[in-house]
């Protein structure tokens, strides 16, 4: 699974207290670096001397993504992540094998390790604009501009598409994916391939609620069991239909949770409590 909001709000406030007003000396890119490079994920090979010597002057979250932003100007996207990053104190704990290393003046270091894929990306505020995904990014449920209001009319746009794929779209809602909205569902009672037109405004107005009781929960947990912060250390919370075993039973009715392709992706449903 991929970090979503959770996870990358965790590690924001890690990244935050622990490398602001660093200096990056060296950046090292590891032979599996070829991968998220040969995917256009990654510029590091061409564009690391853009922020060496230059101090980590702010760090800012949105949705799925971490912008560290340095005294130069320039800037280090960090986004749409399956993988983990890992902070070293001392260069002796370094492992040998990364994506990418960053050593620090005060040899502390950081690596990221790719799962699969991840943005790794220097630009400029301009290039940021214009990034196809970081540069479009909408509010999150973490956001004050995150209302009832803005969620509604958000949804109206795609009345005629399903509700899994709708929240799913980050420049209307920034930070939910596939494991979330899984959770999120199944807590308010709707069927992924449901139809935004079919939700009146009591279920809509669940919905608001969940996904905020869900993303301020997660977030309090440090993200999910089965993702890394930092430091190595996973966070507490247990995703309710993730990869459920067999013949799990639903925790409301006791119907047994199946299994549905939706848009490419796993959803784990009640078929009684979840019904289209």
């Amino acid at each position: 699974m991929g970090l979503e909001l959770p996870e990358i709000y965790n590690l924001y406030q890690q990244m935050d207290k622990r490398l602001k007003n660093k200096i990056i000396r060296d950046i090292i890119l590891g032979e599996r670096s070829k991968g998220i490079i040969k995917l256009g994920m990654c510029n590091l090979d061409k564009r690391k001397d853009e922020i060496l010597n230059s101090s980590i002057k702010h760090i800012q979250t949105r949705g799925k993504w971490i912008f560290l932003e340095f005294e130069n100007g320039k800037l280090l996207l960090l986004g749409e992540i399956i993988g983990k990053f890992r902070y070293y104190e001392t260069e002796d704990e370094i492992p040998t094998n990364y994506h990418v290393l960053f050593k620090f003046k005060d040899h502390t270091a950081l690596t990221f390790q790719s799962s699969l894929y991840a943005f790794v990306v220097v630009a400029d505020p301009e290039e940021l604009k214009n990034h196809k995904y970081a540069g479009n990014i909408g509010p999150s449920p973490l956001d004050e501009e995150f209302t009832y209001s803005y969620f509604t009319n958000s949804l109206s746009k795609y009345k005629n598409r399903g509700i899994k794929g709708v929240l799913n779209i980050q420049s209307e809602i920034a930070g939910l994916g596939n494991a979330y909205i899984n959770d999120i569902l199944y807590q308010a009672k709707i069927h992924p391939k449901a139809k935004v037109s079919t939700l009146d405004e009591a279920k809509m107005k669940e919905l608001y609620s969940v996904i905020i009781e869900i993303m301020n929960s997660a977030v309090e947990a440090g993200g999910s069991v089965n993702e890394y912060d930092l430091y190595g250390e996973t966070g507490n919370y247990v995703r309710i239909g993730d990869k459920p075993k067999k013949d799990m039973k639903c925790a409301r009715c006791g119907t047994n949770m199946v299994k549905m392709n939706v848009l490419g992706s796993s959803s784990y449903l009640c078929p009684e409590c979840q019904r289209i």
